[in-house]
């Protein structure tokens, strides 16, 4: 009797000692047995069906968007990640509404910049002017709210105007205005305190026509207050050919001998350079199917920024544009930036890689019908927007 009992006392022990490995081992090392389904654009109800129905528990969190409300625009785990039953999954969900992406006017003329509020269907606000060495007078400086954001049509957007540089004993620096348009040159030039002097135009097949190319005297030459200065613009007419004269027949001295014909040599319009850079040379069709076949066609990016063009669809024609603009915020590390884009085509992964804190990104992305496009930053929704 006694020996059967000890032999109940050591299976009972053995019992106890494999249910505690296994469950040491699921705490510790197993359990890792569910992978997370792919739940973006799904409809919230979906989504939350289908994470209940493997197991997962689902935390849902609203995001202004411009995307119809209920729709599911980021997930946390990324999909394909394992995890173990009891994981919760995080939904980003738009909110919608009736809010609009905020422009981003950093760089543009005062006025043209209330003109692009309006036209988009903001009111403009507040505009407050200060002294500013890097920006010419009359450019935006900053903006309230700052792009990129969402937000609704009645919110008015405050703008932060440069008023150039300090005047030191009544002179002030030649603004750098290339690369702009002419009337807003002369807008510029109006709200540095200078005065219009006159325009001389370039025939120049490098330049887009309206465009400056400089200006007299060149820019950061120190000027009294109220001088003159003149644009020099770009156009794309050709300059008038002079007609050459018709020999004459004279006689001439017999033993002379007739000096040569003078020969004409026209100089190659010297490469621009603007505030960002060579100006990028403007291209015909063929000159471009040529460049492109014998990789000489270049695109200039402007320093401390990263510029790209999306690849072009394979299938129908585009129908439109996305002008893509983000500025990182600041980090304390590098972190993961993915910009994706959904069209009639399907989804395009438009760029993937580590950005540091304060980088622009700036690309052009074609689309079919309409695009949507979507920022991640570090796996997190950062910025949604809605083309046409």
């Amino acid at each position: 009797m006694g020996k059967i009992f000890r032999w109940a006392v050591v299976l009972v022990i053995l019992v106890m000692l494999i249910s505690g490995s296994v469950a040491f081992y699921t705490v510790f090392f197993g359990g890792k047995d569910l992978v997370i389904p792919p739940l973006r654009e799904m409809s919230v109800l979906d989504a939350v069906d289908e994470a209940e129905r493997i197991g997962l528990e689902v935390k849902i969190e609203q995001i202004d968007s411009s995307i119809p409300s209920g729709t599911v625009l980021a997930q946390w785990p990324e999909p394909g990640t394992k995890v173990r039953r009891d994981k919760s999954i995080i939904l980003k969900v738009s909110r919608g509404g009736n809010r609009k992406g905020v422009p981003d006017l950093r760089g543009m003329e005062s006025a043209q910049a209330v003109r692009k509020i309006e036209e988009l269907g903001f009111a403009a606000g507040d505009i407050l002017k200060i002294h500013d060495d890097s920006r010419p007078a009359g450019t935006v400086i900053a903006q309230n709210p700052a792009a990129p954001a969402m937000t609704g049509g009645e919110r008015k957007i405050e703008l932060l105007v440069s008023l150039g540089p300090v005047p030191r004993d009544g002179r002030i620096p030649v603004p750098d205005i290339a690369q702009r348009d002419e009337q807003g040159a002369k807008n510029l030039l109006a709200e540095s305190g200078l005065r219009f002097g006159g325009v001389e135009y370039v025939s120049t097949q490098n330049t887009p026509g309206g465009m400056v190319m400089s200006t007299k005297p060149r820019a950061g030459t120190m000027v009294k207050q109220g001088s003159s200065v003149q644009l020099v613009v770009a156009t794309n007419r050709a300059a008038p050919t002079p007609k050459k004269p018709e020999p004459r027949d004279e006689p001439q001295p017999s033993g002379t001998v007739s000096p040569p014909a003078a020969t004409v040599e026209v100089a190659e319009t010297p490469r621009q350079i603007g505030p960002a850079g060579p100006v990028k040379p403007v291209l015909t069709p063929r000159q471009q199917e040529l460049a492109g076949a014998t990789g000489l066609l270049e695109t200039p990016v402007t320093p401390g920024t990263s510029q790209a063009t999306a690849p072009a669809p394979t299938g129908p024609a585009s129908t439109g544009t996305a002008k893509v603009r983000y500025q990182v915020p600041p980090l304390t590390k590098p972190l993961g930036l993915k910009i994706e884009m959904v069209d009639a085509t399907g989804t395009k992964h438009l760029l993937g890689r580590d950005v540091k804190g304060g980088e622009f990104i700036s690309l052009d992305a074609p689309y079919v019908h309409e695009g949507v496009v979507t920022i991640y930053l570090g796996g997190e929704f950062v910025w949604q927007e809605r083309y046409k």
